[in-house]
């Protein structure tokens, strides 16, 4: 973060100065008490579950300049008095950002928004310093934060946006003011609070809410949604593995665990591509990052180099090698029903024996709910040898799957281990996968020390 002064502060959030110079400097903003940097703007945000007030003390102790608070505290503790810390949060990330006229690209979508993150990142970094969203910071606490992440040694700036609801993303926009946005599809996450895919493409195209005929919009031209998408006051790219779009892939071949290669064209001729991750999802990041190489003018050897040094997100398609051939594909982060079956086709798509599913609730699906579990277990079918489903709905996966192979139905992860002890083999490829709510990377754990205790 580039340094900001008090005054500076004060002017973007509209607050109260009390017990505090305006020449103060501030170089780093933090909401959390536990990561506070000597220098740094403590926001005290209220939760529901928490009330940052409380952790003030802790923030002074730890070295922070001074103070955003909304409620009265000790005297002479340098403050900037406001009336809501999340919305001074947030004017303060809109002020910082327009401290800077690099590009920033806005990544959305129902699924593939951190892949398509990093896989452009990757791209671009082959010519440019590239600031991106750490971690999952791309709701209305975690972007402003990633905002404040960016300074004058990047050249680009790659970002993911979240939501959860209608106008989330408007919200966002108006902090980011992206310069490209790119969405990935439009599925059945947060169908719980939209209610249709329709409001949901409806929240993601609010990522076009301030574009003019200077931006451009990238899209999926394979999503029935977005395939439809035109505009004349700004410019639209599509991208396709069917031929429908203004980037297209061919001749894909799959490479199992290797990962996966295909050809498109780029700057009028045709290359061959690989990238070192499996599953036909990357190869819907990868066009996206063709058109952002694009667009930028990166070279071809540039390109290429980018898309082969992609490498998966922590807990998302990471496969765990382990000895006697066996195989884990971690992509515990998070699930909804088009995730689910990306990741089925990546573990049917890889495996050298037999094929484990172990699967665990998705959440926030609502009354579609009991449907897309079950649309999880048709989707198995030819695709798995083992089912273990874990959790409340993911009975619906065991009961349609249960008539097509071996599977097993445990309400909690601990019974499941129990089984999953006793069946793993040699040369097994297991996929597992379920809502970040679920924290199935303790299952992953589980079998990766068995395996090691075996050895």
């Amino acid at each position: 973060m580039e340094a900001l002064n008090i005054k500076e502060i004060v002017s973007a959030t509209g607050g109260t100065l009390v017990n505090c110079s305006e020449d103060m400097i501030v170089n780093g903003i933090s909401t959390d008490s536990r990561n506070i940097n000597a220098g740094d703007l403590f926001v005290a945000l209220k939760g529901k579950n928490f009330n940052g007030h409380d952790f003030i003390p802790k923030a002074l102790e730890s070295g922070c300049t001074a103070v955003l608070a909304s409620e009265e505290i000790e005297d002479n503790i340098p403050l900037i008095k406001v009336d809501d810390t999340l919305e001074a949060l947030k004017l303060l990330a809109k002020y910082y950002r327009s401290k800077f006229s690099y590009p920033v690209i806005a990544v959305t979508g129902s699924t593939g928004k951190t892949s398509t993150k990093e896989m452009i990142s990757s791209i671009l970094s082959q010519k440019f310093k590239v600031h991106k969203t750490r971690k999952n910071y791309n709701n209305e606490i975690g972007l402003p934060l990633t905002i404040f992440d960016m300074s004058n040694k990047y050249d680009v700036s790659v970002i993911e946006l979240g939501m959860s609801n209608l106008g989330e993303i408007k919200r966002l926009v108006d902090i980011a003011r992206p310069d490209i946005a790119v969405i990935t599809n439009i599925g059945t996450a947060h169908i719980e609070n939209l209610k249709t895919r329709k409001n949901i493409f409806k929240a993601k195209m609010e990522i076009t809410t301030y574009f003019n005929s200077d931006n451009l919009l990238i899209v999926n031209g394979d999503d029935d949604y977005l395939s439809a998408v035109s505009n004349k006051n700004y410019n639209i790219i599509k991208t396709s593995i069917s031929n429908k779009g203004n980037y297209n892939a061919e001749d894909i071949i799959n490479l199992g665990s290797k990962g996966i290669e295909f050809t498109s064209k780029y700057k009028g001729n045709k290359y061959k591509f690989k990238i070192n991750a499996p599953g036909i999802h990357n190869v819907y990041n990868a066009l996206m990052g063709i058109a952002v190489a694009d667009k930028f003018n990166l070279s071809l050897e540039q390109l290429i180099d980018g898309i082969y040094n992609y490498k998966p997100s922590n807990m998302r398609n990471d496969i765990i090698e382990l000895p006697d051939g066996i195989r884990i594909i971690n992509d515990c982060y998070n699930a909804n029903l088009d995730s689910m079956k990306a990741a089925i086709d990546v573990l049917n798509s890889i495996s050298n024996g037999r094929r484990i599913a172990i699967l665990g609730d998705m959440y926030e699906l609502g009354d579609f709910s009991i449907k897309a579990h079950k649309d999880v277990g048709i989707y198995l079918k030819d695709k798995c040898d083992i089912l273990i489903s874990v959790g409340q709905d993911a009975k619906y996966i065991y009961d349609e799957a249960v008539n097509n192979m071996k599977a097993y139905y445990f309400r909690t992860k601990e019974e499941a281990c129990q089984l999953i002890k006793k069946i793993i083999t040699n040369n097994d490829t297991i996929l597992v996968k379920a809502s970040r709510a679920m924290q199935m990377e303790s299952v992953v754990d589980f079998i990766v020390k068995d395996r090691k205790r075996g050895i």
